[in-house]
């Protein structure tokens, strides 16, 4: 997630500084009695030429009854505009455009009120030239002391002030110093104003007091309430999605009944009544007489689910058109569950056209959504943020190219299906939203493993690893970082994206920040190649931060995970140890991939023991004895090679000599790759006559241990067996 403060907390922080600086000091009095001039009277302001079409569309007739997400919208969208513009024409072109109908008229009130603080900083701006770049000051004000901020509890001081007892929170007095209006006094000192501007410059600190001091209270009343819609709201998400559908109607009938046209709670009830049916009735589910069952309709309760489900929808399409893309993926569903697959596949097409031209308005409550800062706290909250964006962008679940894939897997046509999968991933990276990429990775393993798996079966010899730009010798904090690939493989990708992800510190378990590395036309197999450096931006993490790192690599025609070998030894062991109950899921998607090859794991021991080819140079008496002296392969060293069958890269295995978990022992391969019909391994180990070592093959389906003993100048297999 980006690391901002929320908008909430930019406001309350900005509120707390400048309103306790003046009650505390004594500042309001002085305030009051000394610059009337400076209270903010929209009766008797006269926007200019640039402030006459934000003031306008703010005093526009608004409708009788407003939408609760459409203020909070309006209220967070006007607050980033603010810290994000380049310059007053932005945030006033940005005011100027925004449809205020829905909005309150006490909010629109308020807001009009800083209309005339930035014009008075504007025409100062066109006035002097020391204050050409005044508008980084209207940007820093919203965000507040960024120190007070961490230190001081905002809810606590913020209630005093406003009950008239700004005295009486502990800590105060402590944090008054770094409550001062920051924004203002580091500009004049950055600036070195003169006395005259420096005067100027604190009228319009004490009016933008006096509007904050309007907006404040109007501005907790409509959060509090979007704050309680969210709770019922975020309930039904996490039941929807945990299996509780009927605790998720439940709720989200809750939000309903306040508020009937509410975008997502109307999404998320057609969604829960979906889920709710089955596709067939079950059973007793009406139970009339013997005489009476002939002659009364069979009606299936599930289709009423579905025939209201649908109701919603139609009403929600009427009611935003410009937003139906989610509601044309859960019509899409409807008509699968009936078994309508033309009528499907026209909602799920339709829903693919609408997704990237919608992408605005759907995800226009984003930014509120991150405003709730808590839900960045936990691994629930987080998840919550998820399931929201993919319903808004197309993803997951809400992906009509997914939901295709997945139809088209399970009526056998596996062409199609792999097309749809690259026609989502396609559609993805053009919409330019790559953190969700993830989601999608998982989403396709989840319900799709053997048909994902298919569009690169080589990709376990396929390795990611960074490197710091600078000499990691002198420093090893660098903000930027080469990304290298090695292919292990013997499959050339060309025209690759490639997208990284970072696991850092204090992130959770399966959290990752995505970062699109530079495009390159080709990695060619057997060749380690350097992607191109990208810079960290997450929390302004270093390389030192980094524990985890996977990439996403996507071709014309392959798409696939690319791990780091660490990774890759670390998932496989932990796996091969896993509890029988972990492992149930995990071994069903993998026997439906290799069913398709007819392999289990039986026949994979037994492919072993008929394939297996060990080159050794063992010293016996004078003579130095080869297995095979025919493969060049073996080069004249004496180092341990060995050759297994290329089909067992089909369980992306991994390779140790010895148990991985005695990490002092065990020996990874210095050399491991895809030749033609072999997995070649090559160890930094000289065999000696008469050692007995063993050979692990880890993989996250089944494991293997093979016994090999070095006795009169041959390598022997004494034992291969299931680990």
């Amino acid at each position: 997630m980006e690391n901002k403060k929320s908008n909430k907390g930019r406001l309350i922080t900005t509120i707390i500084v400048l309103v306790i600086l003046l009650i505390g000091a004594g500042g309001w009095i002085w305030y009051s009695c000394s610059n009337k001039d400076s209270k903010i009277d929209l009766e008797t302001y006269t926007p200019s030429e640039e402030f006459k079409p934000a003031f306008e569309a703010l005093n526009k007739p608004t409708e009788p009854t407003y939408d609760i997400e459409e203020t909070v919208r309006l209220l967070n969208g006007l607050e980033v505009a603010q810290n994000q513009s380049d310059d007053f024409f932005s945030f006033l072109e940005y005011m100027a455009k925004q449809d205020y109908s829905k909005v309150p008229a006490e909010v629109l009130e308020a807001k009009k009120k800083l209309l005339p603080v930035l014009q008075k900083m504007f025409e100062l701006q066109k006035q002097y030239d020391e204050l050409d770049n005044i508008w980084m000051l209207a940007r820093s004000a919203t965000s507040g002391a960024t120190n007070f901020a961490e230190n001081a509890n905002p809810i606590a001081l913020i209630s005093t002030i406003f009950t008239g007892d700004p005295f009486s929170s502990a800590g105060i007095n402590k944090n008054l110093a770094e409550a001062k209006t920051a924004a203002f006094e580091q500009y004049e000192k950055d600036q070195k104003l003169k006395e005259s501007l420096k005067k100027q410059i604190e009228e319009v600190r004490m009016s933008y007091i006096d509007y904050l001091a309007d907006y404040a209270p109007i501005y907790f009343k409509y959060m509090n309430e979007w704050d309680k819609l969210c709770l019922d709201r975020d309930k039904a998400y996490l039941d929807i999605y945990a299996g509780r559908t009927k605790d998720a109607y439940n709720a989200v009938q809750k939000v309903l009944d306040k508020y009937p046209t509410n975008r997502e709670a109307m999404l998320l009830k057609s969604l829960a009544l979906i889920q709710m049916a089955d596709t067939k009735a079950p059973v007793n589910a009406l139970q009339p007489s013997d005489i009476e069952r002939d002659s009364l309709p069979q009606e299936n309760p599930n289709d009423k689910h579905l025939t209201e489900a649908y109701a919603i929808l139609e009403d929600y399409t009427e009611l935003y058109p410009n937003r139906s893309a989610p509601a044309l993926v859960l019509k899409g569903m409807i008509s699968l569950k009936e078994g309508n697959e033309s009528k499907a596949m026209s909602f799920l097409d339709q829903a693919s056209v609408e997704y990237p031209r919608q992408a605005a308005a759907l995800t226009d409550l984003l930014d509120s959504y991150k405003n709730r800062s808590y839900l960045n706290k936990s691994s629930e909250g987080k998840y919550l943020l998820k399931l929201y964006r993919s319903t808004m962008e197309g993803y997951g679940m809400f992906s009509p190219n997914l939901l295709k894939a997945k139809y088209y897997a399970q009526q056998g046509d596996l062409d199609e299906s792999k097309e749809e999968i690259f026609n989502h991933f396609y559609r993805r990276g053009n919409q330019g939203v790559y953190d969700c990429l993830l989601s999608d990775m998982q989403y396709c393993e989840e319900n799709m493993y053997s048909i994902f798996k298919q569009l690169l079966m080589e990709q376990s010899f396929i390795d990611v690893s960074v490197e710091p730009t600078t000499d990691w010798l002198v420093s090893k904090n660098d903000d930027e970082v080469k990304v290298i690939i090695n292919n292990r493989s013997d499959v050339d990708l060309e025209n690759v994206r490639i997208f990284l992800c970072l696991h850092y510190t204090d992130m959770y378990k399966d959290e990752y920040d995505v970062v699109k590395c530079p495009s390159i036309n080709i990695i060619k197999h057997h060749d380690k190649t350097e992607v191109g450096v990208v810079k960290l931006t997450y929390e302004d993490k270093k390389y030192d931060d980094i524990t985890h790192i996977r990439a996403i690599a996507m071709t014309d025609d392959k798409i696939c995970w690319i791990d780091n070998v660490d990774y890759k030894y670390v998932h496989a062991y932990e796996a091969s140890k896993a509890s029988d109950k972990a492992k149930k899921q995990n071994q069903t998607r993998r026997e439906e991939f290799l069913g398709a090859f007819n392999v289990t794991a039986e026949s994979l021991l037994s492919t072993i023991s008929s394939g297996i080819k060990i080159y050794s140079n063992i010293k016996n008496g004078d003579k130095s004895i080869w297995d095979s002296v025919t493969d060049i392969w073996s080069g004249d060293d004496k180092k341990l090679k060995i050759e297994l069958p290329r089909i067992l890269s089909l369980i992306d295995p991994v390779f140790s000599l010895h148990q991985l978990k005695d990490k002092d022992n065990a020996m990874l391969p210095k050399e491991n790759y895809l030749a033609g019909s072999n997995i070649r391994l090559k160890f930094d180990y000289e065999p000696k006559n008469g050692d007995i070592i063993p050979l692990y093959i880890y993989s996250d389906y089944v494991s293997f241990k093979v016994t090999i003993q070095f006795k009169d100048g041959k390598a022997e297999i004494q034992k291969i067996e299931l680990v």
